[in-house]
């Protein structure tokens, strides 16, 4: 029996042997695919398994939309043949070289013969807002001896992102629209950037519509370079190293300074009934100059006066004066000063006498003043200045006389300081009398003399 079963199985194993025979002979040849094979990314399993590197660049880190970048595939060893399979999930493969081939729907390509080990192809990106791509690559590195022993095999795989669509960065700008000369004029400038991107700003100043090219990238406009009535200009463009930003613009009008007022007095010390000189000389204007002055007064006792165009000015008050100058500069502006003037008794001559003695009057007087000259005054007419209190006259004429004496104070001619006397020059000065009587007949012997003259010249016409 268990014979039997030995010989059984020894039938059953020929039997199996010759079969598995058969079905190899009658089995076809597998095809390694010498003209390439599309979307085969993942490899090919039925070569070796001896691996490689699979190189694959000219792609982008980031890839802009639309744009096209050419690829360069290829492998780390030297072969007598190869091939390869890329497969792209977004965009389109074209243009490929020479030994390669694109699938109709542009998104595989693989060699078209096994002839070389390196190929290109060209990747034209997706459109904006396709997000990430994948790049698969198979390469082969075969013996050339036509089965699949003693080949290698590689694969790679890369994901690119899409750049992000930059954002333009934000300027804005302003001016203070109540400036003038007497401040710099500063621009207002802040930026922003949606990217968090730098920001580089270009700045221009324009004056009365001219650039001034000085002042380029500054935020700042001197007050020296400022005057009444100009229109300064700012303009302003951002940058964040890929685009600008639109430009912002920005005016204002320089407004006029208001001159300063200023009084001055002049006289000093300022006396009850003297005449009082102030001027208005010390005004200014920092961006121009000063034109009118005008001035009004009044005193506490009611007097009053004014005067137009005048930078000095001079008035008499007998009390306390308010004293008011407006100033007006080229371009209208006015500036205002008041002033409170506290007048005081000045001295005074006082008890003048005049004694006549012959042909001479002797004058004389009291001062209760510094050190002084006076004025003698006679009928409205100097006629001498002394430092004395007394002086001698001889007038010339009988008959009533007025006689004057006026201080002189640091030269300054008292009004009010002064005193008068009037005195009757008595007739006794005969030859100043007969002297005036010689001086009648001479010229009543002149006036002779004419008339014959002329009486001759008109017998000499009368003759011709």
């Amino acid at each position: 029996m268990q014979m039997l079963r030995s010989i059984a199985m020894g039938r059953f194993s020929t039997l199996a042997l010759t079969v598995l025979l058969l079905l190899v002979i009658s089995a076809p040849a597998i095809d390694g695919h010498p003209t390439g094979k599309f979307n085969t990314s993942s490899g090919c399993s039925c070569h070796s398994t001896t691996a490689i590197n699979a190189i694959l660049t000219g792609y982008p880190s980031t890839y802009e939309a639309g744009e096209q970048y050419v690829l360069a595939i290829g492998m780390s060893i030297s072969a007598p043949a190869g091939g390869f399979s890329l497969d792209i999930d977004k965009g389109t493969l074209s243009n490929p070289s020479e030994n390669a081939q694109v699938n109709p729907p542009q998104r595989s390509a693989t060699h078209s013969s096994s002839d070389s080990t390196s190929w290109t192809v060209t990747w034209t990106a997706p459109s904006t807002g396709s997000g990430m791509v994948t790049f698969s690559l198979a390469v082969l590195a075969a013996d050339d001896n036509n089965d699949n022993e003693g080949d290698s095999s590689g694969l790679f795989s890369v994901q690119i992102a899409e750049v992000s669509p930059n954002n333009a960065p934000q300027v804005s700008l302003s001016l203070p629209q109540s400036v003038d000369s007497s401040t710099d004029l500063v621009a207002n400038i802040s930026s922003s950037d949606a990217d968090d991107d730098p920001v580089s700003i270009s700045i221009q100043w324009l004056r009365n519509g001219f650039r001034e090219g000085s002042l380029d990238n500054l935020q700042t406009v001197p007050a020296t370079m400022l005057g009444p009535g100009q229109v300064w200009t700012c303009k302003v463009i951002g940058n964040d190293g890929i685009e600008n930003s639109q430009q912002a613009i920005a005016s204002t009008t320089i407004s006029n300074s208001p001159p300063t007022a200023l009084i001055n007095i002049v006289t000093n010390p300022v006396w009850i009934g003297e005449a009082i000189t102030v001027t208005s000389q010390m005004s200014s204007d920092s961006d121009g100059e000063v034109v009118n002055s005008i001035w009004s007064w009044i005193d506490s006792s009611g007097n009053s006066g004014s005067a137009h165009s005048m930078q000095s000015f001079t008035f008499t008050a007998y009390s306390q004066v308010t004293l008011t100058l407006q100033i007006v500069d080229d371009l209208g502006g006015i500036g205002l000063a008041t002033k409170t003037i506290e007048v005081v008794n000045g001295p005074h001559v006082s008890n003048i006498t005049s004694i006549q003695n012959g042909q001479q009057v002797e004058l004389s007087w009291q001062w209760d003043g510094p050190q002084s000259q006076f004025s003698v005054i006679r009928n409205g007419n100097v006629i001498a200045t002394t430092n004395q209190t007394s002086f001698t006259d001889t007038p010339i004429f009988s008959g009533d006389t007025s006689y004057s004496i006026q201080p002189i104070v640091d030269g300054r001619h008292l009004d009010a300081g002064s005193e008068s006397s009037p005195i009757t020059v008595e007739s006794s000065f005969k030859e100043i009398q007969s002297t005036n009587d010689f001086g009648g007949i001479i010229i009543g012997f002149i006036m002779l003399i004419l008339s014959l003259i002329t009486v001759a010249m008109g017998y000499l016409n009368r003759g011709q």
